[in-house]
This record gives structure tokens, sequence and C-alpha cells, in this order.
């Protein structure tokens, strides 16, 4: 008799069933490696990111100078010489444009394949006129912009190539004798409102629609700020005109008046009228050497520039929607110091950015 039988034969489903165990463990760690390098069969792959209203207005600034300094850059040859040292601007202007405004934006994705059809049609900008129009569109369009834009530190900035646009199209103007276009409609995705304000006469003082009980603590103290800068010029102004000749007292007088008219509608809107916390003082200090000339002739463009500061900062100061009149008295500023003979800047009422040599 056998003492050590031989074990009855594994159940069928007990052989079946060990294959099965390696498959399935197999595509469990399949799957497994797959999930630890991120890899999601069944994910789509990723899209450009939709713009803010921040961003589409960075952009569309930033579009508009690449387009004007490739416009410059293309009329430049054919133009006479004091029409190409202005396209020259142009283009050098639009270039710190694009730099300051940080770029075109990279996501880093591919380009999407364009849709058969749908490609840009509008051609490009060769010619003078066609430059000098864009200037105004570009420039009444990033005015808009300055006062819808959410961020002040960027209306601040765009607000400030508004109105380098403006002045290079009113030299352009001057340089070819045309006359200078009214802005083309704005488009309909930029919002309407500030591009009359932002081209409009120069000399116009601030509207001063504001009341000090809609402004924010931020507004007031930049409209205070600016009440101060229009005082002090006021004044100095008129020290001047009394220690001129016939033929440039006039002028100095009519530029105090307006700096004091303009002081008053600021200090009105700040609330500070009447008050302790109006800035604007009974006199202020002279700088040394005023019997030399050239010190006399420097000053009232020295005096515009501290205006043109304090209105940049005015507009950062102020809400979206409320920065017409601190736009309109950056331009106004920047106008009488190029008249003063200040030269051309591609940033007004922003000297933090003018300490590199353009062109």
């Amino acid at each position: 008799m056998d003492r050590h039988p031989t074990p009855p034969p594994a159940h069928p489903s007990t052989r079946r069933r060990a294959p099965l165990l390696r498959v399935a463990s197999a595509l469990l760690t399949g799957a497994l490696a797959l999930g630890g390098c991120g890899v999601r069969l069944e994910s789509p792959p990723p899209a450009e990111p939709s713009p803010d209203a921040i961003e589409q207005v960075r952009a569309r600034t930033v579009d508009d100078a690449l387009a004007l300094a490739d416009a410059a850059r293309a009329a430049a040859p054919s133009a006479d010489e004091a029409t190409r040292t202005v396209l020259d601007d142009v283009a050098a202007f639009s270039d710190r444009h694009v730099e300051a405004l940080g770029g075109v934006y990279d996501s880093g994705l591919p380009d999407a394949t364009p849709t058969p059809g749908t490609a840009a049609t509008t051609p490009a900008v060769t010619d003078v006129t066609g430059v000098l129009g864009a200037l105004v569109d570009d420039a009444a369009r990033a005015a808009d912009d300055a006062d819808d834009v959410p961020d002040g530190a960027l209306a601040r900035l765009v607000a400030s190539v508004s109105v380098s646009r403006d002045a290079l199209a009113d030299r352009l103007a001057a340089a070819t004798g045309a006359p200078r276009p009214d802005p083309a409609p704005a488009a309909p995705d930029v919002a309407a409102g500030t591009a009359a304000d932002a081209t409009a006469d120069p000399t116009a003082a601030p509207t001063g629609e504001a009341t000090p009980g809609d402004a924010t603590p931020a507004a007031r103290d930049g409209a205070r700020a600016l009440a101060l800068a229009h005082d002090e010029a006021a004044w100095t102004l008129a020290v001047l005109a009394a220690r001129a000749a016939d033929d440039r007292r006039a002028t100095l007088l009519a530029a105090a008046d307006g700096h004091r008219r303009a002081s008053d509608t600021w200090a009105a809107t700040a609330g500070v009228v009447g008050r302790p916390t109006d800035p604007r003082r009974a006199a202020y200090a002279l700088p040394g050497g005023l019997d030399d000339p050239t010190v006399a002739d420097a000053l009232p463009r020295t005096l515009e520039q501290a205006v043109a500061d304090a209105s940049a900062q005015a507009v950062a100061d102020a809400p979206a929607g409320a920065r017409a009149d601190a736009i309109a008295s950056l331009r106004t500023a920047t106008v009488a110091a190029v008249a003063w003979g200040a030269a051309a800047v591609p940033f007004p009422g922003m000297p933090e950015l003018a300490t590199t040599p353009v062109g």
C-alpha cells in the first residue's frame, strides 16, 4: 500500500486564475506608470489662456507699437530729411514702448493652425500719410484704454504712450505740412470715452467734472499734488514775467494764468479749497542764477515737466473711468514743455523711464 498518495490535480479554475492575475497586474503597473508621468490619454491638448482686461490693453498697446515701428521704418527711406527725423523717432519710441510694456506675450504653446480665409487682410502702412493716421488713431485708442483699464500702474504707462504718440503726430504733421487727421471711430471692442479729451485743445484747463465726494483717497491725493504743481508753475512764471522783456512777458503771464486756473480746478477736485489740507503756498523757492538767460529760459519747461509728472501720477491714482482730466493734463503739460524747448521723449510724465538714450 502506497503511504504517499499522489495529490489530486489542481482545480481547473485555479489554473486559469494565475494568468488572469498576471495580466491584471501588468495593466495596473502600466496605468500607474502613465499616471506618474502625468500622461492622460483622454486629456485634450492645453489651450491658450483667455486674456483678462489688463492683458488685452497691454497686448493691444504692444501690437500698435510694433505696427508703428514697422510702418515708420518702411516710410523713412523715401522721406525728406525733416520727415525722416520724425519717423526715426516714431520707430525708436515705439521700440521703447514695446520694451516697457513687456513685449509680445508667449505662452510657450504651439501656434494654432489658422483657419483658411481668416488671415488678416489689412494692408501694411508704408507711407508717411498712413503713419500719421496710425499715430492719431493709436494715440486715441491708448487714451481710451488708459482711462478704462483696471490697473492704475498700467494706466499711467499707457497714458504716457498715448501722449507720446500724440506728440509724434503733431511733429509729423508739422514736418510734412499735412493736416492732422481726426481719429477714426473706435473699434467695437474698445470702449469710447477719453480720446477726444486726450486730443483736445492743449491750452484747455481740466473740466473738473468729478466732485470731491466721488473721488477715492488716492485720487484726491493725485489731484492735490497736481494743484500744487500748477500753483508753483503759476507763481514762478509770474516772477519770470516780472523780470522779462515785453516780448516775452505776455507769453509768461498767459501761461501763469492758465496754471492758476488749472490749480484752482484741481484743488476743488481734491476738496482742499479753503481747508488746512490745501498744499498751495504763498511763495516758492526759486533756483539760483536766474540772471543767467540759460537758467531763466530752462525754468518754464522744467515747471511744465513737473506738471506732466504729477499728471501721470494722477492717472495712476484715479479709478478706472475717471482719468480723462488727468490724461488731458498730461498732454497739455507735454505740449507746453515742448513749446518751451523741451526735447521729445518716449514716456512723458515718467522720468524713471527717461534714463536710456533713444535713437
